[in-house]
């Protein structure tokens, strides 16, 4: 109560210029405090997302490139010890084996050592002929390699470290082992073949990356072993946190903030997962990046906007001061006005208010107005009844525009879907189904990924036609429609070409694959059953099988040597599949 009436004391001592200015003032520091803590917030919750983005972006760039760069070693180990003309070799010369040898390790540095070993673990013959007649039958590439393809872990050089090194002051080498059986002329089990991949081609890739990015950042990237050994970054030795394992093999990436350290650093974890038939290592790759580096635009921002935001204060007030003695002057003439209008006879009093000296003189006026109120309130509502209306109206205009616009693009995506779609097996047509298929030539020829084409057409449909009437015919098409969408993989491409002719696009498999998928197909159709009306149809398919090689021009080439293998297959006796090679297509063509 003392309060209340000491504030009212104050309040009727001063002019509502003075209080306007006061309150605008505190208005303008309160709105520069909230809106420079709000505005730093967010600032800084957008550098830590965007740095988690970026840091994402760049460990995942990394996993990437050495999945792929292993999976291009893995493959060519692979096909160097299943290379059908080198089998009398590996038996043969040793000086034969070792130019094989030498000549793959001269077209790509990272080979350290290459090096072929007999089934008792002797070296036959390596690069530079190093090691050649010492035993690795108790190294581990040799022991796994024996009994198939086998990809061995970073370590560091046990034999060959003191062949290889330059000088005593170098670091030691680390090799990634990538080692294949190799079999003879007659079949038999000829040795292993073994190649020591250098460990310094994952330190340029992460270099390289590195400098894409503003050395101000201070970004670094690690990449630790499965087991939490850090193979690659500032130090060598000693495993990563418990935590960073565990949120790595989550199968999404981990973001978090580390404070193990003296600095705070933003972390981002990926794991690799392997690529095509190359199994994967378990490695994973960590991004970094100060928390202090990520946040100092940030925070440089919030610094900006309190400044400014003083700045605005301070002249926000000066500048109510000036238009609060502009505003009351007419303010307290109005009063004055209204306080003889309200001495008129039969006017009714109201209770004196407080506030300020003008408000004491401005209730004691109000009460003249009064009779007013009541007309003045009805002309309001008349006028809030009217812009209601306009409000009804806008909205049911705004609701029929969007009513229509809806139905448009409803209209527009069912056209587009009856362009791209046979009417009568719902698959794609012709017109959708290239597409589909110059991307995937594409991207064979950019990164040599498997691209293969399926030909299937129904044997002896116009036998069907001519004796059950096109309406059976329908439904057969529709029978291996459905039964060849139903084997591929949702990343094939099924289309029918016209008639009863299909083609399947095939990704990511090579040729035992292709035929495998087509003789399932066959073997599904051969067994499945079409009834129409009373007629049960027993039905065959014929296909033709093509994979895409350096020689093909576009995706037309693959689709022309896969229809000239469905001709075989209808040729040779129908309901069977026809792979024809690259060679093979050339060699009938001439």
């Amino acid at each position: 109560m003392f309060w209340s009436a000491g504030f009212r004391r104050l309040a009727d001592r001063l002019t509502v210029r003075q209080q306007t200015a006061m309150m605008t003032g505190l208005l303008c520091i309160a709105t520069v405090g909230i809106v420079t803590t709000g505005a730093a917030l967010l600032a800084r919750k957008q550098a830590i997302n965007a740095a988690n983005l970026e840091l994402a972006a760049m460990a995942h760039t990394m996993a990437s490139r050495l999945d792929q760069n292993m999976l291009e070693r893995y493959r060519e180990i692979k096909n160097i010890a299943a290379l059908e003309p080198l089998r009398s070799v590996w038996t043969g010369d040793a000086a034969k084996v070792r130019g094989v040898l030498n000549q793959l390790q001269s077209s790509l540095g990272d080979y350290a050592w290459l090096g072929f070993a007999v089934p008792d673990g002797t070296v036959r013959a390596a690069t530079r002929g190093m090691l050649e007649g010492v035993s690795v039958a108790q190294r581990p590439w040799f022991a796994n390699g024996l009994k198939g393809a086998a990809v061995e872990d970073v370590h560091d050089a046990k034999l060959l470290d003191s062949l290889l090194r330059r000088s005593p002051d170098a670091a030691p080498f680390r090799f990634v082992d990538v080692a294949m059986p190799v079999h003879g002329a007659n079949g038999a089990l000829a040795g292993v073949l073994g190649a020591h991949l250098s460990w310094n081609w994952a330190s340029e890739v992460r270099s390289h990356l590195l400098q894409k990015y503003d050395s101000r950042l201070e970004s670094d990237i690690w990449v630790l072993g499965r087991d939490g050994n850090i193979l690659l970054g500032p130090q060598l030795t000693g495993p990563a946190p418990a935590a960073w394992l565990k949120g790595a093999r989550s199968g999404k990436p981990a973001t978090f903030r580390d404070t193990t350290g003296d600095r705070p650093m933003l972390t981002t974890l990926v794991a690799t997962q392997g690529e095509g038939d190359y199994p994967g290592l378990g490695w994973i790759v960590a991004s970094r990046r100060p928390v202090d580096v990520a946040l100092a635009p940030a925070n440089g921002l919030a610094l900006t906007i309190g400044l400014l935001g003083t700045v605005i204060a301070a002249l926000g007030s000066a500048l109510a001061w000036f238009l609060a003695r502009t505003v009351t002057s007419p303010l307290t003439r109005l009063c004055r006005a209204i306080d003889l209008i309200g001495r008129e006879p039969g006017a009714d009093g109201v209770q004196r208010q407080h506030g300020s000296r003008d408000l004491l003189q401005l209730s004691g006026a109000i009460r003249s107005l009064l009779r007013r109120v009541g007309s003045a309130e009805r002309g309001a509502q008349e006028a809030k009844d009217a812009i209601r209306d306009v409000e009804l109206r806008a909205e049911e205009q705004a609701r029929a525009s969007e009513e229509k616009t809806r139905r448009l693009g409803a209209d527009i995506h069912t056209l587009r879907a009856l362009a791209d779609t046979d009417p009568l097996t719902s698959l794609f047509n012709r017109r959708a189904f290239l597409p589909f298929a110059e991307d995937a030539m594409n991207y064979f020829k950019r990164y040599k990924r498997d691209v293969g084409v399926l030909m299937f057409d129904i044997d002896h449909f116009k036998r069907v036609n001519d004796t059950f009437g096109h309406a059976a015919g329908d439904e057969v098409i529709r029978a291996v429609g459905k039964i060849i969408a139903g084997q591929v993989r949702t990343t094939d491409k099924v289309a029918r070409f016209g008639g009863e002719e299909f083609v399947v696009l095939l990704r990511e498999t090579d040729d035992a694959g292709a035929v495998l998928l087509a003789n399932r197909i066959r073997e599904a159709v051969e067994n499945t059953i079409v009834t129409q009306g009373m007629a049960h149809l027993s039905i065959t398919i014929s296909v033709g099988a093509a994979m895409a090689g350096p020689q093909d021009r576009d995706i037309e080439d693959v689709i022309a040597r896969a229809d000239a293998a469905l001709y075989r297959a209808k040729s040779a006796g129908r309901n069977r599949v026809v792979m024809v090679q690259p060679e093979a297509a050339l060699t009938q063509a001439a």
